[in-house]
């Protein structure tokens, strides 16, 4: 008889208890979920810009390729256009893909 009287204590203890520190967990879910989605955001705007500035770099050194082999005279500056070109159509298009 003791022993289930010490049992019914203990579990409206327990049950006291966890009724008690839930709301608390909860609290603390909801002060940190911003901060993940804060690291997230910053994440993906540090890619997008070093995405933009990678294909950027790409575009404007064939670009000055295609420019000096232009004045040189060199049949292969064409070739060196649409690399440019298809360096910076590819970095903004793996740009659309970050955001």
């Amino acid at each position: 008889m003791q022993r289930i009287k010490l049992t019914r204590k203990t579990s409206m203890v327990l049950g006291a208890g966890i009724a008690a520190v839930t709301p608390l967990a909860l609290q603390a879910q909801t002060t940190v979920a911003p901060t993940f989605q804060g690291a997230i955001t910053d994440i993906r705007t540090i890619a997008i810009a070093s995405g933009t500035l990678v294909s950027g770099i790409v575009g404007l050194v064939g670009l000055g390729r295609t420019a000096y082999k232009l004045s040189q005279g060199d049949t292969d500056s064409m070739t060196a256009l649409i690399f440019a070109i298809v360096g910076i159509v590819l970095g903004f298009l793996a740009n659309t893909f970050i955001t």
